[in-house]
């Protein structure tokens, strides 16, 4: 099974040392060429580690670059609803190839949504990892705290996502 990521998912999980999740519930991630000029030439240029942590990725070969077209149309009726380049790309592929999309961005994950796209953020991945026992409850909610610190969660998510996790050891 394949996915198609975001810079999103890909510099959060970097920036916590758990990007490797993404390699063991996913096998591969596809990214756009415009995803990795984000994440990584662009991280690189400003110093950030999470840029030299998702480059080791694309050179393992489980991260794979590639390139995408997706039609006018398309890209027209995205842009109305607010998207950026890359997250055209990413939810275009994921349609065509009926693969899941990681996306964190509301409006992003809304449209692919309405196309019959599954979505995953950073924190549905985390919890996915729980699922299928690749990490553990404590790990989970220590990766939720230090993801509350480097991206935006409301106090709703953030306590939505604990409780899922505890749930799964109910």
């Amino acid at each position: 099974m394949s996915a198609i990521s975001n810079s999103g998912s890909l510099i959060h999980l970097a920036k916590i040392s758990l990007i490797s999740l993404l390699k063991e519930i996913y096998g591969e991630i596809l990214i756009p060429v415009k995803v990795k000029i984000e994440a990584v030439d662009r991280g690189k240029n400003r110093g950030y580690s999470d840029a030299i942590i998702i480059e080791k990725a694309i050179d393992e070969k489980w991260i794979k670059i590639v390139n995408i077209k997706s039609p006018k149309k398309f890209y027209a009726l995205a842009e109305i609803a607010g998207l950026h380049e890359a997250e055209i790309e990413v939810i275009w592929l994921a349609y065509k190839r009926n693969i899941i999309a990681l996306l964190d961005d509301d409006a992003a994950r809304k449209f692919a949504r309405s196309l019959g796209i599954i979505v995953r953020g950073t924190l549905g991945v985390v919890v996915e990892a729980v699922k299928k026992g690749i990490i553990t409850k404590n790990k989970a909610l220590e990766a939720l705290d230090k993801l509350s610190n480097i991206m935006y969660l409301s106090s709703d998510v953030y306590v939505s996502t604990k409780k899922s996790i505890e749930k799964i050891f109910a």
